[in-house]
């Protein structure tokens, strides 16, 4: 569902997931890597990585929303710390009610609906969804920083069992471009 022209998340392996009910799941992997951002410090949710994306600094999941959205998807950051907010933009403080916006419906009551079967508000960190409706989730990873939560285990049980095939998921494991480096 991901235009095959975006270079940034061509499919560089796939991993072998143990779920919590004992089931697997194979899930395929991307490796990109962005530019960090060396301009004015922003609010970075206590030490956030900033990457750069067209001349703005943005963490690397609303990076991803803005380069689906850009590339014909649509798009949304999911936060679910401190509640759950729907993102398009970076936000300036802890409070998230002024970059929260509202999505689709269905959207909503699929997630609603995923949640329930995983009895967990975990969520992969943005859904993009195409003009035909075909949804992907994508789970933004630092490479070889970040792994894959007990709550997010969760949630790929519920997706699963909702009826999102494993083709609907995408680990994103993002690094640095070593020419945006400064030592």
């Amino acid at each position: 569902m991901i235009p095959r022209t975006l270079k940034e998340f061509k499919i560089a392996d796939k991993e072998t997931i143990n779920l919590l009910d004992g089931s697997e799941v194979e899930l395929l992997i991307s490796r990109p890597k962005f530019k960090i951002w060396n301009g004015d410090h922003v609010f970075d949710y206590g030490g956030k990585p900033l990457l750069e994306y067209k001349g703005e600094p943005c963490f690397a999941e609303l990076l991803i929303t803005k380069l689906l959205i850009d590339n014909g998807l649509d798009a949304i950051w999911i936060e679910t710390y401190g509640g759950i907010h729907y993102l398009r933009s970076m936000p300036s403080s802890w409070n998230l009610q002024s970059e929260h916006i509202s999505i689709p419906q269905d959207k909503d009551d699929l997630l609603k609906e995923i949640w329930k079967k995983a009895k967990t508000t975990a969520c992969f960190d943005v859904l993009a969804w195409d003009k035909d409706n075909n949804i992907i989730f994508l789970e933004v990873k630092h490479f070889k920083k970040d792994k894959l939560t007990q709550p997010q285990l969760k949630f790929i049980r519920g997706a699963l069992d909702y009826g999102i095939n494993p083709d609907g998921f995408l680990i994103v494991e993002w690094d640095l471009k070593e020419s945006s480096i400064v030592r």
